[in-house]
């Protein structure tokens, strides 16, 4: 890891808050992030490793919209395609997208199958998380290890969420940056508990092309905004643009 750029994000939020709604840069659900990302001078990554040191703490930023009803990804990850590959899969159990392309994009839990009969087991003789469709049985798999690690190594053990406030201009996109919270003490057994729960899911996102290729979108474990926080055993609200309001009246 090298070395963090050293940002006063309180510091930073407070002068962008009062700057009130800002143009987004990316026109996509990425926006946000990269906005706020560029605003703050942090270079955009996907290495796993912390954006910037807030108070002596390396830290991993991520940015919501506050209305969003949309996930938080965790982690992209492909499972491995035994005894299946995803074309087979798709073949046996997809549909016809709105663009004619036979296609599966469903998401999976752990505590029910979905529409399309699959959902997520894990196998703890093998140390195994399955992809199981009622009928068939087991269509691929991942190696639990593999996720723990791959969890650790992208959602760093803290992390800063930003949560803004956002409008529409035709097709043109703000944000108000409303809300901070530090998340402290990334916690595996939370996730399998909210793994269990069903309030993490694994989306797959795939269709055939023309040619017969396979167009992945990127599976990933992905969790509300709402239950992030409970990843971590300690959560701390360290700006919150309500309160500066106030104190501004």
């Amino acid at each position: 890891m090298g070395i963090l750029p050293k940002i006063d994000i309180v510091k930073e939020l407070t002068e962008l808050f009062q700057q009130g709604y800002i143009k987004s840069l990316r026109s996509s659900d990425t926006g946000i992030g990269y906005t706020l990302e560029t605003l703050l001078k942090i270079k955009e990554n996907n290495s796993g490793e912390p954006d910037f040191d807030y108070d002596g703490l390396p830290v991993e930023l991520k940015a919501q919209r506050e209305t969003a009803s949309s996930r938080v990804t965790l982690m992209t990850k492909t499972p491995n395609w035994n005894p299946l590959k995803p074309k087979e899969i798709m073949e046996k159990f997809g549909y016809k997208d709105l663009h004619g392309r036979q296609a599966l994009k469903i998401t999976l839990t752990a505590n029910s199958f979905n529409a399309k009969g699959f959902k997520l087991e894990v196998d703890k003789e093998v140390e195994r998380l399955n992809i199981v469709h009622r009928e068939y049985g087991t269509v691929a798999y991942f190696d639990i290890k593999e996720l723990m690690q791959k969890l650790s190594d992208k959602i760093y053990k803290n992390l800063i969420l930003v949560l803004a406030d956002r409008k529409k201009k035709g097709k043109q996109e703000y944000f108000r940056y409303t809300k901070a919270i530090l998340l402290q003490e990334l916690s595996e057994e939370a996730f399998e508990k909210l793994f269990n729960d069903g309030l993490i899911v694994w989306e797959f996102r795939m269709h055939i092309k023309e040619d017969g290729g396979v167009r992945d979108h990127g599976p990933g474990f992905r969790i509300s905004k709402n239950h992030i926080d409970k990843l971590y055993k300690k959560n701390k609200v360290i700006f919150d643009g309500s309160k500066l309001s106030e104190e501004q009246k």
